[in-house]
């Protein structure tokens, strides 16, 4: 607890909040775009085009999100070039630790404030009815283990680099895989693919009578792996970073 306390008090002036605040607020503007004049067919399926929309925002964008988090909560100790010496106040692995429950803080408040940004804009907009809270429940849970298994992927990437360029890269990286994964199929066993592989809504388009249509996935059991897949990874580069974090210690 102490540790995690210093971690806090260490990272006080680095902003770190203001820059997710920006950095959220970007993808905040990109759904007021999307749908800003719903017509009735809009406002009937509003609440489940909301759950279409989500990950594909995250998709882009959270790969490069996580990179800037981990790097700025992992450069610290590179910059004083404290490791060693902080292994004399406690015992190896404690930092890894906090660094980890300071980031999921992070990823905590960022996620919550996604959706209820998304359930207010819902209401704002008068969509019919109101949201399935299964479904938006599932969609929040799946949505912060994705961006769990991006933070500790790019804290492992952050500690064993001192050039913080790097890791930010991959992440950049990451968005643009994402990106092209969108096109192709609508899940993946990468970590860059979790939110495709765990969004629950697809979207059906009539090239006719140009009508959209969204309706509830119904995953396979390939899908199912790949989702299963997002957790694995949480495992992996958690253990991983821990296992390289203190031999950097000692």
């Amino acid at each position: 607890m102490i540790t995690l306390r210093m971690e806090f008090q260490k990272i006080r002036r680095k902003k770190i909040a203001l820059t997710m605040c920006a950095l959220i607020c970007v993808q905040f503007a990109w759904l007021l775009w999307s749908g800003s004049h719903p017509d009735e067919s809009g406002r009937l399926q509003g609440w489940i085009e909301m759950l279409h929309s989500l990950p594909l925002v995250s998709v882009i964008m959270m790969p490069t999100i996580m990179s800037v988090l981990a790097s700025r909560l992992a450069d610290v100790e590179h910059k004083g070039n404290t490791y060693k010496l902080l292994n004399t106040l406690r015992r190896p692995g404690e930092l890894y630790h906090a660094k980890v429950i300071c980031g999921l803080c992070f990823i905590l408040a960022i996620s919550a404030a996604q959706f209820i940004f998304v359930i207010v804009l819902g209401y704002a907009r008068d969509y019919a009815g109101h949201p399935e809270w299964n479904y938006y429940a599932k969609a929040f849970v799946l949505n912060l283990a994705c961006c769990l298994s991006l933070y500790l992927l790019q804290l492992l990437l952050s500690m064993l680099f001192f050039n913080q360029m790097i890791p930010l890269v991959v992440g950049i990286g990451g968005s643009m895989l994402g990106l092209i994964l969108m096109y192709i199929k609508m899940y993946s066993f990468l970590p860059w693919g979790g939110f495709l592989s765990s969004a629950q809504v697809r979207m059906d388009w009539n090239p006719e009578t140009r009508v959209i249509h969204f309706y509830y996935r119904e995953y396979s059991t390939l899908e199912l792996c790949a989702v299963f897949m997002i957790f694995v990874w949480i495992v992996v580069f958690y253990t991983v970073g821990r296992i390289l974090f203190k031999r950097k210690e000692v």
